[in-house]
């Protein structure tokens, strides 16, 4: 659906100028959930942008199935946006602020009621199409600006961030309604977000942005088992960051000695390290406690109770801290108390050498 090659934004000149995006090269694929995952200034509402026609890239094609569009003004590209504020208009009805873009297109307004219907009904707001847009909540708000994006139908809808200002609950529950409304449409979304737990939990692939450039694309399960970067790790979950050296590779498997001296069988992914000292991640669901002698020896510092589960905070005997996530069983008694001489263990795979 879209092909971005070569895609570069600077602003400004001279000693002034910023390098937003620097050479994204991305393909997204028709009636897929895309994500655009990163913290704030990474480049990605420029992406977004840059795909809705707002910003003109400094270098580099952007074609939507499979024609040009950079030349193409935004009213003219097949795609639709919804705004971070939702930009209703306060003076119209639920219903007329559906319609509005149909209007403006000029369609029948026989057809106009019809599709207006249609979309009151997919976003499950039937009973209020006449009430005013100042007199819903915020999450009405953001269902009447989705249903207004998506009835058009434009090939790509692109959303910025549309949930941020919705409390917790509220949040959750729209993200399984945006995951509803892309299947059941079938159009393409672009979303972007600073959310590891949105992009987790909506995303069919995942692109993890830093410093204007795409540090690594794939499936949620994949990002999040299997960073390559050091940066994704950190960014998305909580990552356990052990040091050791390279003895030996096969394939995409390495062995890996720690500083307690003990090996350990490593992802190593393609193009990663041969040979010396290397960053291995571990998750801390992925790792347990057991009696000295374990993988990496330390002392238990601290038991964190979270209700789903606890935290064990071990000081390893190198100086470092490394966490353990346990989830918790109805009546289970605390086996460990702080203090306690303690070994870290985790199973062969489920480390991951990582680019730095």
């Amino acid at each position: 659906m879209i092909e971005i090659a070569g895609l570069s934004k600077t602003f400004g000149s001279g000693a002034s100028a910023f390098t937003a995006l620097k050479d994204i090269n991305v393909t997204i694929q028709e009636n897929e959930f895309f994500t655009l995952l990163g913290p704030s200034g990474c480049g990605k509402t420029t992406l977004l942008r840059s795909i809705a026609g707002f910003v003109d890239p400094s270098t580099g094609t952007l074609t939507i199935n499979g024609e040009d569009i950079l030349s193409k003004p935004p009213f003219a590209r097949p795609v639709n946006t919804v705004f971070q504020n939702y930009a209703l208009f306060p003076h119209m009805t639920v219903a007329e602020n559906i319609g509005f873009g149909l209007e403006m297109q000029d369609r029948p307004k026989a057809e106009i009621k019809s599709v207006v219907g249609d979309m009151l009904e997919l976003v499950q707001m039937t009973q209020m199409a006449d009430r005013m847009t100042s007199q819903i909540s915020g999450g009405q708000q953001q269902r009447v600006a989705l249903a207004r994006a998506l009835a058009p139908k434009p090939e790509v809808l692109l959303l910025d961030e549309p949930l941020s200002a919705l409390d917790f609950k509220l949040r959750k529950e729209m993200q399984i309604e945006l995951k509803r409304l892309q299947a059941e449409t079938g159009i393409t979304f672009v979303f972007v977000t600073h959310d590891q737990e949105e992009a987790l939990t909506m995303s069919d692939r995942i692109a993890v942005m830093n410093a204007g450039r795409i540090l690594q694309i794939g499936g949620p399960k994949d990002i999040y088992d299997h960073p390559a970067e050091r940066f994704v790790a950190d960014f998305i979950g909580d990552t356990n960051f052990v040091d050791g050296e390279v003895k030996k590779v096969a394939g995409e498997t390495a062995q890996v000695q720690l500083q307690s001296g003990k090996v350990i069988k490593a992802r190593n992914v393609a193009g990663g390290a041969t040979s010396g000292p290397v960053t291995v991640a571990v998750r801390p669901e992925h790792a347990d406690l057991s009696a000295p002698g374990g993988l990496i020896d330390g002392t238990l510092k601290n038991i964190i109770y979270f209700g789903t589960d606890t935290h064990y905070h071990v000081q390893t005997d190198d100086g470092s801290t490394f966490v353990i996530r346990r989830q918790n069983q109805p009546d289970a008694v605390e086996a460990h108390e702080v203090g306690e001489k303690v070994g870290v263990t985790f199973n062969a795979g489920v480390a991951q050498i990582l680019r730095d």
